[in-house]
């Protein structure tokens, strides 16, 4: 098992927002009094030796993607930058935009994953797209609310739920586990984005829509949904 250096343990204890640090058996080594307070831990240590499923609060039902991405980090070496939302110990949903990179030991062997994120909760303003674009280095994001009219299409906020978590890989299963319904309704509805991009496929939704910019559009009605999806790779 893997030893957290003083020096390490000082960084993420100064980290303004909260910070893991996980092994390659995606078991915590390290937390920040941030993490375990938001979490619900009585101390930021006490989960030290587990896993996301057993944080005391709803993000445990993300367990499964949070070790996905700890994997991929340590696969590809690079980085990745997330848009993480989740109700947390205290009732309250939070936004954080959430950077994982390897954790290197001293022959630079990756034995694990560093994350932290920084709470956007309250950047529900116009510059909000601006600030996606500082933490990810990709275009600015548009931030949409209610019944979208771009590009010649009327997109309904449902609609756009499901586009967005389309865009990123997930799968009609898992985005109607995010948005409360039933795979065959997802699926209607991808039918239906498919018939107003006008294409036969959902690889062609896919290409007509990023190329249409929505890959940059982040539907407002989205910060009630709990989830963790991949913004970029460095």
């Amino acid at each position: 098992m893997p030893t957290i250096s003083q020096a390490l343990a000082d960084q993420i204890d100064r980290i303004d927002g909260l910070a893991a640090v996980r092994d390659r058996d995606c078991l915590y080594q390290y937390t920040n009094a941030t993490y375990g307070r938001l979490h619900g831990l009585p101390h930021h240590l006490d989960i030290i030796g587990g896993s996301s499923l057993d944080l005391p609060c709803d993000t445990a039902a993300c367990a499964a993607l949070f070790d996905e991405q700890d994997r991929q980090v340590m696969r590809s070496g690079k980085t990745l930058k997330m848009l993480d939302i989740h109700r947390y110990a205290d009732g309250a949903w939070r936004a954080h935009l959430y950077t994982k990179r390897p954790w290197r030991d001293d022959h630079d062997a990756i034995i694990g994953t560093i994350g932290w994120g920084v709470d956007i909760t309250s950047a529900y303003t116009y510059a909000f797209g601006g600030q996606l674009a500082r933490y990810t280095d990709q275009s600015d994001f548009l931030l949409t609310e209610g019944t979208e009219q771009s590009n010649g299409l009327t997109l309904s906020p449902r609609e756009q739920e499901v586009l967005f978590l389309v865009l990123r890989g997930k799968t009609s299963k898992l985005a109607a586990a995010v948005l409360g319904l039933s795979h065959r309704t997802v699926e209607q509805y991808v039918d239906t984005l498919k018939l107003k991009f006008g294409v036969q496929s959902k690889i062609e939704l896919i290409d007509a829509a990023i190329e249409r910019g929505y890959m940059q559009c982040i539907p407002l009605s989205i910060f009630s949904k709990q989830l963790s999806v991949v913004l970029a790779v460095d």
